[in-house]
């Protein structure tokens, strides 16, 4: 028979041994431990001698443990303080120290139906056509925290309609940020010039911005060029850029075209609902050899078949371009609209011509949004749905309705005005935030004879020329990231 003293000298061993084995699981029962002891001592298993002892036993061992726990953090964080940061939401971007590195990209695939006396010409049965209408991947990034960089190439650009110089590149480009507020762009990009142009893509409210519009801006100097930019912003509400650019404006110009855009923007307000934008651009641009056989196109705002209004010329030396700005959020309301004009002169034996066009539209989100509105670039931003889809939600819904309204000379000998208005109705689906699906009906309320006769190719030929029949609708899937 074991003795009560040997009983009580076997359990006191069994638990210091016990004790001392344990390390990380000891210190998170530590607690329930001293708890234990102090039921022992209470019953007389173990003495108060016996009881201090494995007391100080165990908070020796708590030290230790936490010693452990606090060398293996450190460890940890050593071994992991030079590894890159890597965001997977919503985008892929690498960030270590002043470098940061994101890969991104977008598809856009459209399928566009002809309506009304609308018969494509060159597709299999007339319509529909279906296309990517874009395809794009890009790197962009941060090197020494003040360089920025992007380069950017669409897949789906149209080889024969672009210049040898650009093809498919849309953005390549490097800009110095060091000059705070200022910042200083070199290479293909944007230059300053009309908040729908400067809204990317992936944002804008309609499946294709108002063309009429941006016909004139981006064949005249807008869009994207060779260019220098400088930018800057100040008192929380203005900002000012101008860029030079050299290179060819679009494909139909000589690729030896120059020149230079200004723009200011004043936003008084722009918080997270609510937000109101007033902005102002000039544009000269010197096309050196003639702007070519069309200066100036533009579609009935769908993106597939004829133009509806263009400038048709030939040796016009140069042009000069103004575009005026207005754009507000009201909660979930949006209104926005621009006016472009652009007078075309300097040929040898032509008169001067002229192109004027406007729109103004709105947006309701009936799942309570915002547009979001970016006051540094003077455009707009991503949407951020409230309630994914995915998680059980409806995403956001969003209505729109644009009027666009547009006055081009037609020829040159004699001087015709073309003139059209076109109605687009639209809704948006956006079931998470970098997923997207459109609709657009749109018609042509009004055209006169020269816009009949630049639309007829793509109007039956069981029908006379008659542009005022013509109806599209167009449906569209976007994700990007």
């Amino acid at each position: 028979m074991f003795k009560k003293t040997h009983i009580k000298t076997l359990l006191a061993s069994v638990l210091i041994g016990s004790m001392a084995a344990i390390s990380t699981p000891a210190f998170a029962t530590n607690e329930a431990m001293l708890d234990l002891l102090k039921i022992l001592r209470d019953k007389g298993s173990i003495s108060s001698e016996e009881y201090e002892l494995l007391v100080n036993a165990s908070k020796a061992d708590k030290e230790k443990a936490e010693g452990a726990a606090s060398e293996a953090k450190a460890a940890v964080k050593k071994a992991t303080k030079d590894l890159p940061k890597i965001n997977t939401k919503g985008k892929l971007e690498i960030k270590k120290g002043d470098n940061k590195f994101r890969i991104g990209g977008r598809l856009q695939a459209d399928t566009t139906v002809g309506l009304g006396d609308v018969d494509f010409a060159g597709s299999e049965g007339g319509s529909p056509v279906t296309e990517f209408r874009r395809a794009r991947m890009y790197l962009s990034g941060v090197l020494d925290k003040v360089w920025k960089f992007k380069f950017q190439y669409d897949f789906a650009d149209d080889q024969s309609g672009a210049t040898a110089n650009t093809n498919g590149i849309k953005d390549a480009y490097i800009a110095y940020t060091g000059f705070k507020p200022v910042s200083i762009t070199f290479g293909h990009h944007k230059t300053p010039m009309s908040i729908e142009e400067l809204t990317s893509s992936k944002y804008i409210t309609f499946i294709e911005r108002s063309q009429f519009v941006n016909g004139i801006v981006a064949d005249m100097g807008g869009g994207r060029q060779y260019a220098v930019t400088a930018k800057s912003h100040f008192a929380d509400q203005v900002t000012l850029a101008g860029s030079y650019y050299i290179g060819s404006s679009n494909e139909d110009d000589a690729e030896n075209t120059q020149g230079f855009v200004g723009r200011i923007t004043w936003s008084p307000w722009h918080e997270k609902t609510r937000a109101f934008h007033l902005g102002f651009a000039y544009n000269h641009n010197n096309f050196g050899d003639g702007c070519g056989g069309g200066c100036i196109d533009a579609e009935p705002e769908v993106h597939p078949g004829a133009d509806i209004l263009e400038i048709e010329s030939s040796d016009h030396k140069n042009a000069d371009v103004w575009v005026a700005e207005a754009s507000g959020v009201w909660g979930p309301f949006s209104a926005q609209w621009e006016y472009a004009a652009a007078e075309i002169s300097d040929a040898a034996t032509l008169p001067d011509l002229d192109a004027t066009a406007w729109y103004i539209y709105g947006s309701y989100y009936l799942t309570g949004e915002s547009r979001r509105y970016n006051w540094k670039g003077g455009s707009y931003k991503q949407t951020k749905v409230k309630n994914p889809f995915h998680k059980g939600g409806w995403g956001a819904w969003e209505l729109a309705l644009r009027y666009t309204s547009g006055e081009f000379d037609n020829s040159t000998a004699p001087v015709v005005d073309s003139e059209a208005d076109v109605l687009t109705a639209g809704v948006n689906w956006y079931p998470s935030n970098n997923i997207r699906f459109s609709a657009n009906y749109v018609d042509v309320l009004h055209a006169n004879g020269p816009a009949d006769a630049e639309l007829a190719g793509d109007l039956s030929s069981q029908a006379v020329a008659d542009a005022e029949e013509a109806e599209y609708f167009v449906l569209r899937g976007q994700w990007y990231f």
